[in-house]
């Protein structure tokens, strides 16, 4: 009998093919989308489980269709919500060797509440992509100075900048997380970091090179994988 699941990444549902699948547009570690709301993690839910009524196949994978409640995002009020007492250089109008500079910049500023971060939690979610944070800025930065440019066509280049990615923007996070004052929504800090940071600035400046790349996994990568729905406003139109 089909089984089926959940998924926050679509890229690896496809290359996996489960039987029955649902991917669902919230936040890595939200599979259901809001806490505390049983009436839309239900609704998640019965959708997926619909999916072992449905005869076509053998691989079915279908698209939830909502946000989760409190993760649409309103530009005039993106930034409500997040106090950062650390002053980061707002990273408009740099050109691609600055961006990287000022990642590196940030994340010395904020290296003192990420190692309270850990001091407190005993542990991270940082190191999927198996690089060091400092080796994983210079792999995305000399993407974007080379367009993404791969003459060997490497089918893990993909993978590999998702990955890359996602270790960069989750130790911007737990860092954020052990800020004076208290902890914030996981919108606003995933607003902060995809409007207030270099590391955010430099993840946005990727999904142009990423979406037209001739790669084939780093396109689908670009076009699915690398910037959340709800900040996809951020890009250029």
């Amino acid at each position: 009998m089909p089984t089926t699941g959940i998924s926050l990444v679509r890229e690896n549902t496809e290359q996996i093919r489960p039987p029955r699948a649902l991917w669902v547009p919230f936040p890595l570690g939200q599979p259901f989308g809001a806490a505390n709301d049983g009436a839309f993690q239900s609704a998640v839910l019965r959708k997926a489980l619909a999916l072992l009524g449905r005869e076509a196949g053998p691989v079915i994978l279908e698209d939830f269709p909502e946000d989760a409640p409190g993760q649409t995002v309103n530009p005039d009020t993106a930034m409500e919500g997040m106090v950062c007492p650390v002053r980061l250089r707002p990273p408009q109008g740099l050109d691609e060797t600055e961006i990287v500079q000022q990642v590196r910049q940030e994340m010395a500023q904020l290296a003192p509440w990420r190692d309270a971060f850990l001091a407190a939690n005993g542990r991270s979610i940082v190191g999927i992509s198996g690089m060091a944070l400092d080796e994983a800025v210079t792999f995305l930065g000399g993407l974007t100075e080379t367009g993404g440019h791969d003459p060997d066509d490497d089918d893990q280049l993909g993978p590999r900048v998702r990955n890359a990615t996602e270790d960069l923007r989750n130790w911007y996070i737990e860092a954020a997380s052990a800020r004076p004052g208290g902890p914030a929504s996981a919108l606003a800090l995933a607003n902060w970091f995809w409007g207030e940071t270099a590391a955010g600035a430099l993840t946005l400046a990727l999904h142009p090179i990423a979406a037209t790349s001739t790669n084939a996994s780093l396109r689908a990568v670009g076009e699915r994988a690398l910037i959340p729905r709800t900040q996809q406003h951020r890009l250029a139109r």
